[in-house]
C-alpha cells in the first residue's frame, strides 16, 4: 500500500513538473538570460562608459556646490523633462549624473512604459555637460526591462513575470523530490551527483537537467524568492509621514546645505542618491551609500525641502533588527552582490543554468515524455 502511495505520489509530481516548466519555460528561459548579462553590468559600464563616468581633475580644483552644477543639468535635460535624482560620486575624477524619468504604468510594450527616460553627467569641477544620454536605448536598460517585465510594462508583463517565478520556485521543489535518489548506495549516488561527459546525447542532457539543477538549486532559490519578495511589493518602504513646511516656500532649495549635512553625517560614503520630491510637501530624501557594490550599507536622510532641516535619519545597517537588515540586502542577494564578487560570480552562473533548465527538460519531454501526457 505504502509503495503504491509512494508511486502514485511521484506521478502527481512529475505531472506537475512537466506542465509547470511547459507553461513557464519560455519566460524562465528569458529571465535566467537577463539575469545573467545584468549581474556584471556595473563593471561593464565601468569598462564601456569611461568616457562619462570618469573626468580629469584640473589642478587645485575642487567640486563645484550642487546649487550651481544644478542649473547646468537642468538646461541640459530640457524644460520639458524635470530632474527627479541626482546620483553624486564621492570618489575622485567621477561625474555627477542627473537623470529625469517618466513612466505610464499602465502602458503596454517598452517604448510605451518609458514617457522619457534621460540622464546627463556633469564634470563636477567644471560644470561642464560630459555626456547626454537617452537611458531609454541604453542596452543594459533594456536588459533590466526584460528581466523585470518581458519589455512589456507592468501591467501584463510584471504579472507574467511574477507567476512564471512562483511556478518556478514550485519547479525547484518538485525537481529536488524527482531527483531525489532511490538509494544512497554508491552506484545510485554516483548517477545523482556526476555528469556523465561521455555519454550519449539522450543521457547526457538527462545529466544536466537533474545534476546541474540540483547544485544551483539553493542559488536559484534565493535569487527566486527575492525576485517575488519585490514582485509582490514585500520589500517596499513605508512612506514616511515627515512632509517638508509649505509655509516657508519662498526662495530655492538649499541644495548645499542638505548636501553639507548629509556629508558631514555620512563622511565614507561612496555616493549620495539625492532624490527630489515631486510634492510640494515632499521631502529631499538622500540615501548615502558606503559602498559602490552593496546597496543594503546605506543611511537614508530625509530633509525640508524648504529650510533644509533634517527631518529624519535612518538606522545604519548594523544598527537594524534582522528582519530589517533582510529585507534591505534583498537585493544584494537576488544579484549576489552580497557576497561580493564571488557572489555575482555564482548568481551569473546559477542564471545561466536557470535559463539551461527550461531547454534541457523540453528535449527530455520532446524524446520521451510526451507519452506520459
Amino acid at each position: 500500500m505504502l509503495q503504491v502511495l509512494q508511486l502514485n505520489f511521484k506521478k502527481t509530481i512529475r505531472f506537475l513538473h512537466l506542465w509547470l516548466g511547459l507553461i513557464s519555460g519560455l519566460v524562465v528561459f528569458i529571465l535566467g538570460l537577463s539575469g545573467s548579462i545584468y549581474a556584471f553590468a556595473d563593471e561593464l559600464k565601468e569598462w564601456l562608459y569611461q568616457d562619462r563616468l570618469r573626468v580629469e581633475i584640473p589642478a587645485g580644483a575642487s567640486r563645484l556646490p550642487l546649487s550651481k552644477l544644478l542649473p547646468i543639468a537642468e538646461e541640459a535635460m530640457g524644460k520639458e523633462r524635470k530632474i527627479s535624482r541626482g546620483e553624486l560620486s564621492q570618489a575622485p575624477g567621477r561625474t555627477y549624473m542627473f537623470r529625469a524619468m517618466k513612466l505610464n504604468r499602465n502602458a503596454f510594450g517598452y517604448w510605451n512604459y518609458y514617457e522619457y527616460y534621460h540622464k546627463v553627467y556633469l564634470n563636477p569641477y567644471t560644470g561642464q555637460v560630459v555626456y547626454k544620454e537617452n537611458a531609454k536605448k541604453e542596452f543594459f536598460t533594456v536588459v533590466l526591462a526584460l528581466h523585470m517585465n518581458l519589455l512589456m510594462g507592468d501591467n501584463v508583463g510584471h504579472f507574467i513575470v511574477q507567476w512564471s517565478v512562483v511556478c518556478f520556485v514550485i519547479l525547484l521543489i518538485s525537481g529536488l523530490v524527482l531527483w531525489w535518489p532511490k538509494n544512497w548506495k554508491r552506484k545510485q549516488l554516483k548517477k545523482s551527483f556526476s555528469i556523465k561527459w561521455g555519454a550519449k546525447f539522450k543521457r547526457l542532457n538527462y545529466d544536466l537537467h537533474n545534476v546541474s539543477g540540483f547544485y544551483s538549486l539553493l542559488i536559484l532559490m534565493v535569487i527566486a524568492l527575492t525576485g517575488l519578495m519585490w514582485s509582490f511589493e514585500l520589500t517596499t518602504e513605508k512612506k514616511s509621514k515627515v512632509l517638508s513646511d509649505t509655509t516657508k516656500m519662498a526662495g530655492a532649495m538649499p541644495a548645499d546645505r542638505i548636501l553639507d549635512q548629509a556629508l558631514k553625517a555620512s563622511p565614507e560614503t561612496a555616493y549620495f542618491l539625492y532624490n527630489f520630491p515631486a510634492a510640494k510637501s515632499g521631502t529631499v530624501n538622500v540615501s548615502a551609500y558606503q559602498s559602490d557594490m552593496n546597496l543594503y550599507d546605506r543611511v537614508q536622510y530625509r530633509f525640508d525641502r524648504y529650510s533644509g532641516t533634517l527631518l529624519q535619519k535612518g538606522l545604519e545597517f548594523n544598527k537594524q533588527p534582522l528582519g530589517t537588515q533582510l529585507i534591505s540586502m534583498n537585493y544584494d542577494l537576488h544579484t549576489g552582490s552580497a557576497l561580493g564578487l564571488t557572489g555575482k560570480v555564482l548568481a551569473f552562473l546559477a542564471g545561466l543554468v536557470a535559463a539551461a533548465l527550461p531547454v534541457t527538460g523540453f528535449l527530455i519531454w520532446w524524446k520521451k515524455g510526451k507519452k506520459q501526457i
